[in-house]
C-alpha cells in the first residue's frame, strides 16, 4: 500500500511539473492563430530539426545559430518567427517526454497495484489454509488427548486389576500354606491317636488300668495325649534333669531341662519347651507334645526338695537365655579374634576428597570391581565416623543398575535385610577418572569367610537367623518383581552392632538382579538351577526367561552350604558344575537337622514347578517359633531395615 501511495504522489508531482512547464512555454497571444497553425502543422519541420535542437538550448536561453558562416547583423520578423518555432518545438518535445514518463508511471503503477492485489489475494488464501490446518490440528490433538485419557484410564484399571489379582494370589498361597499346615497337624494328631491306642492296648495287656479323672471337663483330651516312650521314634530329643514349671498363661505347663539328641541344639544345653498339649503326660519315660508341634521324651526328672517343688517359669527361662547367650558370646569371641582388624588409614582419597581410603583395594568375588575400606572425610581431610566399604568399578551402567535395584527394594512393601547404602558416585572423582563408586555399610566378613571362624558351619540361632535373613531378602526382591539371580554365601555379610555386640546378616550385591521374565546378564554356576544349565549348554542362555523359582533353587544350595559348611560343588570348576547340573540329584545325608533337610530337598527339586513358593517356605516347620522370638510380630514378613 505504501508503494502505491508513493507512485501516486510521484505521478501528481509530474502532472504539476507538466502544467507549470506548459504555462511557462505557452506562446504569446499576440502571434495569433498563424503561429498556432505553424506549431500544430509543423511536425515534419520538427522532425527534420530535432537532431540539431536540444532542451539545453532552451533552458539556458541560448539562441540557436542555424547559419555558421555568417552572423546576421539585423534581426527581422522572419528570424523571430523561426526562433518561436524552435521554442515551440522544444516545448512539444518536453511535453512528449513528460507524457511518455507519465504513461510509464501509470503502467508501472497499474502493474504494482495489480501485483499488490494479487499478493493480497494469495495472502488471504494462505491465511484461510493456515486457519483450516490449525483447526484440523486442534481437532487431531483433541482426539489424541481423548485417546490418551482413555488409555491412561485403561492402564490404571489394569493396574488395579493386577494388584487385586496379586493380592488374591498371595491370599491363595497363604490359604494353601495354612491348609498344608492344618493337614500336617491333622497327621500329627492321627499319629498321637494311634500312639494312644497302642499305649492303651499295651496297658490292657499288662493288666494296667487306665484311670479316668472325673474332674476332666473335656473327655477328648485323652485322644491327644503323647505317645508312650516305647512308641516314640528314636529321633525324638530327650530331656534329662527336667522339671514341670508354670507357664505364663493360666493353666499352661512347660518343661525345663537339659536336652540331648536335638537336631540344632548342642547336647547338655538347657531349654524351656512351649506349653504342653496335655500336662498330665509330664511323666518319666513319656513322650510329650508341645503346642508348637515338637515332641520330647522325658528322661530322668530333676530331684528337688519339697520346698522347691514349684519353680517360676521366668527363672527357668532366664537361666536358659543366659546359657544361650554365653554360648553365642563364645562363638562371637572366636570370630572376632580370627577376623581381620580394620586396615590403617592412608593418604589417598576418593570423590575429590570426600572419602579417605584405608588399606588396599581387593578384587570382588566376580573380579569385576574393587572393594576398599574408607572413612568420611572432614573439611581438614581427617577421617570421621564408622568405617565404610566402597565398591569401585569402571562399569558405570552396572553400578547404576545395582544402586537402582537397592532403591527399588527400599521402596517396596517388604524391605528385606540389605546392607545400608550411603551414596552412589557416578564419577569417583579426579583421583580415579572413568570410575564410579558405591558407598555402603561395612560388614565384618561375608558368610563364606565367617563360617570357618565359628566352627566351619552355622548352627543353632545363627543358622536360623541367616536362613531367615536370606528368605526376607528374596521376599523383598520378588515383591518388586526382581529375580536375584546370584543368591550365595558370598553375597551375605556379617554385621556387628557396636553398642550391643549383637550380630546379624545382611544381603549385598544386587548388580545381577533383573526383572522377572527378562533374560539374565550373567550367572554363578553354584547358584544356577538345572534348567538354566541346560539352556546354557544348548547355547540359549541369552534367551532364558528368569523366574522366581531360579532364586528358590539358589536358596536351597545356600541353606545346604551354611548348615554343612560345604557346598555341593566345592572344588569343582564352573564348566564341570554346569555340565553336571542337568542330571544332579542332591543328597541330604550331611544336613544335621532333618527338618531343615526336608526344606532344602523341596527347594532343590529338579522341576521348577515343584519348588515351594516363598509363602510356603516361610510356613515350613523349620521356621516354627522363629516369629515368636522376634520383638515385632511383623518383622519376619517385612524385615527390620
Amino acid at each position: 500500500m505504501s508503494f502505491c501511495l508513493t507512485a501516486r504522489n510521484k505521478f501528481f508531482h509530474l502532472l504539476l511539473f507538466v502544467g507549470v512547464s506548459s504555462a511557462y512555454l505557452s506562446p504569446p497571444r499576440s502571434l495569433g492563430g498563424n503561429a498556432s497553425l505553424r506549431y500544430y502543422g509543423s511536425s515534419s519541420s520538427y522532425a527534420a530539426r530535432r537532431s540539431s535542437t536540444s532542451l539545453n538550448v532552451f533552458f539556458n536561453n541560448n539562441k540557436p545559430n542555424f547559419n555558421n558562416n555568417k552572423t546576421p547583423k539585423n534581426t527581422s520578423p522572419t528570424g523571430s518567427g523561426d526562433d518561436l518555432v524552435k521554442t515551440l518545438e522544444l516545448k512539444d518535445e518536453a511535453l512528449l517526454q513528460a507524457q511518455t514518463a507519465v504513461s510509464s508511471l501509470e503502467s508501472a503503477l497499474e502493474s504494482a497495484v495489480t501485483n499488490l492485489e494479487y499478493m493480497q489475494e494469495q495472502l488471504q488464501l494462505r491465511v484461510i489454509d493456515l486457519e483450516k490446518e490449525l483447526t484440523n490440528t486442534q481437532n487431531e490433538l483433541s482426539t489424541s488427548q481423548n485417546e490418551l485419557d482413555i488409555a491412561v484410564s485403561d492402564l490404571q484399571l489394569a493396574q488395579q486389576q493386577l494388584m487385586q489379582s496379586q493380592r488374591q494370589f498371595e491370599e491363595l498361597e497363604i490359604a494353601l500354606g495354612e491348609s498344608e499346615e492344618a493337614a500336617r497337624r491333622a497327621e500329627l494328631r492321627a499319629e498321637r491317636l494311634q500312639s494312644e491306642l497302642t499305649s492303651l492296648k499295651e496297658n490292657q495287656e499288662s493288666g494296667g488300668v487306665v484311670a479316668e479323672k472325673k474332674s476332666d471337663k473335656n473327655p477328648w483330651n485323652n485322644l491327644f495325649q503323647s505317645a508312650s516312650a516305647s512308641a516314640a521314634s528314636s529321633s525324638i530329643p530327650t530331656l534329662n534333669d527336667w522339671i514341670a514349671i508354670k507357664g505364663s498363661a493360666e493353666g499352661d505347663v512347660q518343661i525345663s531341662g537339659k536336652v540331648i539328641n536335638h537336631p540344632t541344639i548342642d547336647d547338655g544345653d538347657a531349654i524351656v519347651t512351649s506349653p504342653l498339649v496335655d500336662p498330665s503326660q509330664a511323666k518319666e519315660r513319656k513322650v510329650v507334645s508341645t503346642s508348637s508341634g515338637s515332641k520330647y521324651r522325658l528322661g530322668t526328672p530333676l530331684t528337688l526338695p519339697s520346698s522347691a517343688a514349684s519353680v517360676d517359669v521366668n527363672e527357668a527361662k532366664n537361666k536358659f537365655n543366659k546359657q544361650r547367650e554365653e554360648r553365642r558370646q563364645q562363638i562371637l569371641a572366636r570370630a572376632r579374634t580370627s577376623s581381620e582388624s580394620i586396615p590403617e588409614i592412608t593418604d589417598q582419597t576418593l570423590g575429590n576428597g570426600r572419602y579417605i581410603l584405608a588399606g588396599q583395594a581387593v578384587p570382588s568375588v566376580n573380579g569385576r570391581s574393587l572393594i576398599q575400606t574408607a572413612y568420611r572425610s572432614t573439611p581438614v581431610r581427617t577421617a570421621t565416623g564408622e568405617p565404610l566399604i566402597i565398591k569401585i568399578s569402571s562399569n558405570t551402567a552396572a553400578m547404576k543398575r545395582e544402586y537402582d535395584n537397592y532403591q527399588r527394594v527400599s521402596g517396596g512393601l517388604k524391605k528385606g535385610q540389605f546392607i545400608r547404602r550411603k551414596e552412589f558416585l557416578p564419577n569417583a572423582g579426579d583421583e580415579m577418572p572413568g570410575m564410579s563408586a558405591l558407598v555402603m555399610q561395612r560388614g565384618v566378613d561375608d558368610v563364606k569367610a565367617f563360617m570357618p571362624k565359628v566352627g566351619g558351619r552355622l548352627e543353632g540361632p545363627l543358622l536360623l537367623d541367616c536362613a531367615a535373613t536370606a528368605l526376607r531378602c528374596m521376599e523383598a526382591l520378588h515383591g518388586v518383581r526382581l529375580v536375584w539371580n546370584d543368591l550365595k554365601t558370598e553375597n551375605f555379610v556379617v554385621v556387628e552392632d557396636e553398642r550391643t555386640g549383637d550380630i546379624s546378616f545382611r544381603g549385598i550385591d544386587l548388580e545381577s538382579c533383573m526383572p522377572v521374565k527378562s533374560n539374565p546378564i550373567d550367572y554363578t554356576p553354584e547358584a544356577c538351577p538345572p534348567e538354566f544349565a541346560k539352556s546354557f549348554m544348548s547355547g540359549e542362555a541369552e534367551s532364558f526367561a528368569l523366574e522366581y523359582s531360579y532364586d528358590v533353587w539358589s536358596y536351597g544350595m545356600f541353606l545346604y552350604e551354611i548348615s554343612t559348611g560345604r557346598g555341593f560343588f566345592d572344588g569343582v570348576s564352573a564348566e564341570q558344575i554346569t555340565k553336571r547340573l542337568p542330571t544332579f540329584e542332591p543328597v541330604m545325608d550331611n544336613v544335621p537337622d532333618p527338618t531343615l533337610a526336608d526344606l532344602i530337598a523341596k527347594c532343590l527339586s529338579t522341576s521348577p514347578g515343584d519348588r515351594p513358593s516363598l509363602a510356603r517356605i516361610s510356613k515350613h516347620p523349620y521356621f516354627d517359633g522363629y516369629t515368636s522370638n522376634t520383638k515385632n510380630p511383623f518383622e519376619f514378613l517385612f524385615g527390620n531395615n
